[in-house]
């Protein structure tokens, strides 16, 4: 029998890896789940490395169509239903929670990212602007009104309830990657052999394309060049830096895989890199530090030695922290 007959509705506008890994949870546990989203990953993969009306539609998808579609779903669904639904759309819980309060629907605030943080960090808009304000307000209805919010940090949740007011209720939890899609044969490091580093995913304004272009340069200037390779499979606002950047270097750089492919592809490397700058660190964590460390691979993560990001990987002995905050304690900007 289904737990409680409790109804599971878990939505994201794009289905990648940790949608599909907590709806399997939950169907673990017993409840009855359905899966929302509206956008494949490979899809999601080719229309955002478009320039023309495919990236366009992408938005329409992300931002319109996908909020009404799980709405409707909403005011279909029973009353005792529970709605976990992920920031990607970043006004999706706020949007939900407004509408279904009244038939007592429970709404659980997956926040993987939080905004306007994270375009303010990118440059995009600026903190005291209108639109800044306004998505601020969404963003500090959705952690007060909401009948819960996971954070996936100690000090995401605590930046973000410094700014934006106290969550109704909230849990912290790490981003998890599902074990069984890996290859449990993992090729061992020979110490006679190249050294493989690895950056895969997104290269956006939050990470530090700056000092992962600063390591290159110092690797392949130093007694240890010719044991050392890099390979990158990159998309995002940062990729065209690193790529002019590092044009007279010999790396591999690439576009980003779909998931399934990219499992299969990291067997070849020792070291994942991920990076976050201290902006980006308030706000986010790299998914794909998880799946690298399932795929085998040790971390070198750039990144304020504060961060949730560099606790994970110092927790877990997984690797290596590089601390790019400098001199200034960019953990004390919000506390």
């Amino acid at each position: 029998m289904k737990k409680k007959n409790k109804k599971v509705y878990i939505t994201s506008s794009v289905s990648i890896d940790y949608f599909f890994f907590l709806c399997k949870i939950f169907k673990k546990l017993d409840y009855d789940v359905s899966p929302l989203y509206l956008i494949s990953e490979s899809t999601y993969r080719l229309s955002s490395k478009s320039l023309n009306l495919n990236k366009l539609y992408l938005r329409i998808q992300m931002y319109i169509i996908y909020p009404i579609y799980i709405l409707l779903i909403g005011l279909l669904s029973r009353k005792s239903s529970i709605f976990i639904v992920s920031s990607n759309t970043f006004f999706a819980p706020f949007l939900m929670h407004v509408i279904l309060k009244i038939k007592g629907n429970k709404i659980i605030h997956m926040l993987y990212d939080l905004y306007p943080d994270a375009i303010e960090v990118s440059g995009l808009i600026n903190p005291d602007s209108f639109l800044a304000k306004t998505i601020g307000i969404i963003t500090s209805y959705s952690l007060k009104n909401c009948s819960g919010t996971v954070f996936l940090g100690d000090y995401l949740k605590r930046h973000a309830e410094s700014r934006w007011g106290k969550c109704k209720q909230s849990e912290v939890i790490d981003i998890s990657t599902d074990l069984t899609l890996f290859d449990d044969q993992i090729s061992q490091h020979s110490s006679n052999e190249m050294i493989k580093l690895h950056y895969g995913g997104q290269l956006g304004n939050v990470h530090d394309a700056n000092s992962i272009v600063s390591l290159v340069k110092s690797v392949y200037s130093s007694d240890i060049s010719n044991n050392v390779e890099f390979n990158f499979t990159i998309s995002g606002s940062k990729a065209d830096y690193l790529r002019k950047s590092l044009k007279n270097y010999p790396v591999n750089i690439f576009p980003p895989m779909i998931s399934k492919e990219w499992r299969k592809y990291i067997k070849n490397f020792d070291i994942g890199i991920v990076s976050l700058n201290p902006g980006g660190a308030n706000v986010c964590l790299p998914s794909k530090t998880y799946a690298m460390m399932a795929g085998g691979l040790a971390i070198l993560a750039i990144t304020p030695e504060w961060s949730d990001l560099a606790r994970l990987i110092t927790s877990n002995q997984a690797g290596w922290v590089f601390d790019n905050s400098g001199h200034e304690d960019f953990s004390k900007t919000y506390s």
